[in-house]
């Protein structure tokens, strides 16, 4: 889901119950939408659905996301209520000292209108759904989903919400301590990645992707498992590679990718997100991208499974 960030640093000691000197710095962010724009900006005709209050934050978020070349048709603005925000003050040395998350719209998007979206997709397309929703929500549409449905879990405390549901999923982009939280089992090196890919793929999940930091990706199919990372990557920006990574599984499904070439290309467009200063790069294009993934020295390893 879509959120408006607002994150304010003071440039010294916090002072309680007083006025504190610093910088303040606004952007759109939230996990749904930064997974929708690097879509977008990938070439993938993105429809998003959300809600925004008839505020100055929502309807210029929606502006934004259009001049993006998403598809906001499907979202719905509500009078007189606060589009979603997530406000963060930092200390002089960078560390949250406080923040406010702000989401009480999400109760108006609802099954109704969630139906009403569902009419318009086709079998062949690819509904994305985040774990900010409602658990109940997310069960309803991926009940009633008409195509094939992709989760990214945001965190090891919201993962719980698909609990009971993994059959649902076809892709699954979890981090590393989301997957050990939702398999319950405890992440001990490789081995123990392998048996959580192993859990996932028994509950019915055809891919998953399981996020490992630095040491890359660990994905599986019922067929095979690879270990995929990069080197020679100069970090700019530690944020936003999960997003763009997740936005190029779906532009490289849509193009029809094999497994491998997914892994390299969704790689390859977290690389130049991290290359960059932004969470959501605004260079990123097809084009960037697969320069940029004939540079890169993959370090792959691929083995069979057996479940």
């Amino acid at each position: 889901m879509r959120e408006a960030y607002i994150i304010g640093r003071s440039d010294h000691s916090l002072i309680p119950f007083d006025s504190n000197i610093g910088k303040v710095v606004q952007s759109y962010g939230g996990v749904g939408r930064n997974i929708a724009e690097n879509a977008a900006r990938l070439g993938v005709k993105v429809h998003f659905v959300s809600i925004f209050g008839n505020d100055y934050n929502g309807l210029n978020c929606i502006r934004y996301c259009e001049a993006c070349g998403m598809d906001m048709s499907d979202c719905c603005i509500v009078e007189n209520e606060r589009t979603s925000t997530y406000l963060a003050v930092l200390d002089e040395t960078g560390d949250m000292s406080i923040a406010i998350n702000d989401m009480d719209i999400l109760r108006f998007l609802d099954r109704e209108h969630i139906d009403k979206v569902f009419k318009k997709i086709k079998k062949d397309d690819i509904l994305v759904i985040d774990t900010n929703l409602d658990k109940e929500l997310i069960a309803y549409m991926m009940k009633h989903a008409p195509c094939d449905i992709f989760v990214d879990p945001i965190s090891s405390e919201k993962v719980q919400k698909l609990e009971g549901l993994l059959s649902y999923i076809h892709t699954f982009k979890p981090n590393v301590y989301e997957a050990e939280r939702l398999s319950g089992i405890r992440y001990d090196g490789e081995d123990s990645v392998d048996e959580m890919g192993k859990y996932f793929l028994s509950c019915g999940i055809d891919e998953i992707y399981i996020s490992l930091g630095k040491e890359g990706v660990k994905a599986y199919t019922k067929d095979c498992a690879v270990l995929c990372s990069t080197e020679d990557v100069t970090v700019a920006n530690a944020t936003g590679a999960g997003d763009s990574f997740m936005g190029g599984i779906i532009a490289a499904t849509l193009m029809d990718y094999s497994f491998m070439d997914k892994i390299k290309f969704a790689q390859s467009c977290s690389v130049v997100t991290i290359e960059s200063d932004q969470s959501v790069c605004r260079r990123l294009s097809l084009e960037m991208v697969n320069q940029r993934k004939e540079k890169l020295k993959f370090n792959v390893k691929e083995k069979k499974l057996c479940i």
